[in-house]
């Protein structure tokens, strides 16, 4: 029997998850990490809004933000607040997401990304602006990052 030499190049995509046995290590820079990055604001699901920025991640490897979103548990009676992505300080959004008492109670409302590149060392925070907070209670939001390669 013949033996061939040389290298086998697969199609790119042609290596999909049924085809890698479970037991089969992966190098993890080999692959696209997830991070869900979320903050609360440091309060309880009942706790009023007030305004606030926190830093919810500092990204290892060069990657991509892939999704914001943001919902209050209770958006009360006559309420009004917004929220904001930054990357080092400036915003990523096209336009902050507000809530007011017209949205509905845990209704998550998406925002439009205008920047989604990040880098090694970029610093994400989260911001809530209050207008007003009557009745409004629980604001949460969120950022998805997908990193390439090993954290």
């Amino acid at each position: 029997m013949a033996r061939l030499s040389g290298t086998l190049q697969l199609d790119a995509g042609s290596v999909e998850d049924q085809h890698i046995s479970s037991s089969t290590k992966v190098d993890a820079d080999k692959q696209q990490h997830l991070y869900r990055a979320w903050t609360n604001f440091d309060l309880a699901i009942g706790g009023t809004p007030v305004t606030r920025e926190e830093i919810v991640h500092v990204v290892e490897v060069a990657g991509t933000i892939r999704q914001f979103a943001a919902m209050c548990n209770d958006t009360g009676t006559a309420a009004s607040v917004t929220f904001d992505l930054k990357k080092n300080g400036t915003s990523v959004l096209a336009s902050t997401v507000a809530i007011t008492n017209a949205t509905a109670d845990r209704a998550v409302v998406d925002g439009t990304l205008s920047s989604t590149a990040v880098a090694v060392g970029d610093v994400l925070s989260i911001a809530l602006t209050v207008s007003t907070s009557t009745g409004m209670q629980g604001p949460f939001a969120y950022c998805t990052i997908e990193e390439n390669g090993a954290p």
